[in-house]
């Protein structure tokens, strides 16, 4: 009964990000809203970490199979992603330089 409530109480997050995603005008995921909807209520302790707690480990355990219809779906780009592999590496791996490089400015900023 407690995963019940845990997958309703993060369903409902996420269906009320799906909700103030469509009402936006700009297009933006409405998961990510869900996910900071449901991050503002457990800070706040409006949803208490029990409630969801279960069925969130219950979910990152399976989180690998998640995957699996993804990378089934990217099989059938193969050829347009090989073209721009350079380019994702690249765009990977600078992304990676500047967060390492922000994130290390930050925190030596905030040391006293």
């Amino acid at each position: 009964m407690t995963l019940i409530r845990d997958f309703l109480v993060i369903l409902a997050c996420l269906l009320a990000g799906k909700g103030i995603a469509a009402l936006l005008p700009f297009a933006f995921p409405g998961s990510i809203i869900g996910l900071f909807i449901l991050f503002v209520l457990l800070s706040t302790q409006w949803v208490k970490l029990d409630w969801v707690h279960d069925g969130g480990q219950l979910i990152l355990r399976h989180m690998a199979l998640l995957f699996i219809p993804v990378a089934a779906g990217l099989l059938a780009y193969v050829e347009v992603l090989s073209e721009g592999l350079g380019l994702i590496i690249t765009s990977a791996l600078s992304g990676l330089v500047l967060i390492l490089l922000v994130v290390g400015r930050l925190y030596q900023r905030m040391q006293p």
